[in-house]
């Protein structure tokens, strides 16, 4: 078993995942006019937004207790062009796509990946593009720097999602080659995984690029492979909402103006180069 990382990356890693009923405001603009209405939204007024704030830089809980990252600054700023006020739902990935369905919340924003199986069950409006990596120790005790070299190991991911599908995939592939088996264990979020990581108890944790680079930072563990089924993510809602092609009509606006490539910029995400538009199949780009 590995040596455990200190209290101080421990406390951290608790402390994104701590708050699964935590919600954060902000309030309407004042000089002008909503285009959607209370027959549009899950509150009149607001745009409720849902996401699982355990993914620091792009949505996570900070040391205020205040969530953060650059997906909550996008729904901000998509709520306020729409002349709505945003309301922050935090909890679990698992939830969101029944709770968007049910209009519990109209739009997730949490960093969840385009696939044709949710285009067929929820709208969704990609932005912007990410790939799979796995985090490692600092070190790389295991000495991890390919897919192949994962073979034997133990992954942890977070279920139902992008990486778990992908991993599953990956397993079945070593195991067709012959090669030792890839144990994929899932976690109820991320946090729960990367504390899993810190104790020894799995060999990588796998989630997307822009997480893993900033655990990187903090020295404590580092990316060991990346670029794994790179893809675009999406904000989704519920199938045919009005609320979808308002939001897809104001990211695109964000994106004409430099908004979207300013924020991107901050954070170091790529940008979809398709269409930001409401998307039900197979993406052009």
């Amino acid at each position: 078993m590995r040596k455990i990382v200190g209290l101080t990356a421990a406390a951290a890693i608790l402390v994104f995942g701590a708050a699964c009923s935590s919600s954060s405001e902000q309030a309407a603009p004042t000089n002008c006019t909503p285009t959607l209405g209370s027959a549009d939204l899950t509150a009149e007024g607001a745009l409720t937004i849902v996401t699982n704030a355990t993914l620091p830089p792009m949505q996570y809980v900070d040391q205020s207790g205040n969530l953060a990252g650059m997906r909550i600054d996008l729904g901000k700023e998509v709520a306020k062009r729409l002349c709505l006020a945003a309301h922050f739902v935090n909890t679990e990935f698992e939830a969101q796509i029944p709770g968007v369905q049910s209009r519990r919340w109209d739009m997730i924003d949490t960093g969840m990946f385009y696939t044709e199986k949710r285009a067929e069950t929820i709208d969704l409006v990609p932005y912007e593009v990410q790939a799979v990596s796995v985090s490692v120790p600092s070190g790389n005790p295991e000495h991890i720097s390919s897919v192949d070299d994962l073979a034997g190991k133990t992954v942890g991911v977070e279920a139902p999602g992008y990486e778990f599908d992908t991993f599953t995939a990956l397993a079945k592939n070593l195991a067709a080659q012959g090669k030792p088996t890839l144990t994929v264990q899932t976690f109820r979020t991320n946090a729960d995984a990367y504390q899993a990581l810190s104790a020894g108890q799995v060999d990588g944790v796998s989630i997307v690029e822009s997480v893993t680079s900033y655990y990187q930072t903090g020295g404590r563990f580092e990316t060991a492979v990346k670029g794994i089924n790179r893809a675009p993510l999406a904000l989704g809602f519920g199938k045919n909402s009005k609320a979808s092609g308002e939001v897809a009509r104001v990211v695109n606006a964000m994106r004409e103006d430099g908004y979207l490539a300013t924020l991107f910029t901050k954070y170091g995400v790529t940008a979809y180069a398709g269409p930001i538009a409401v998307s039900t199949g197979p993406l052009s780009s």
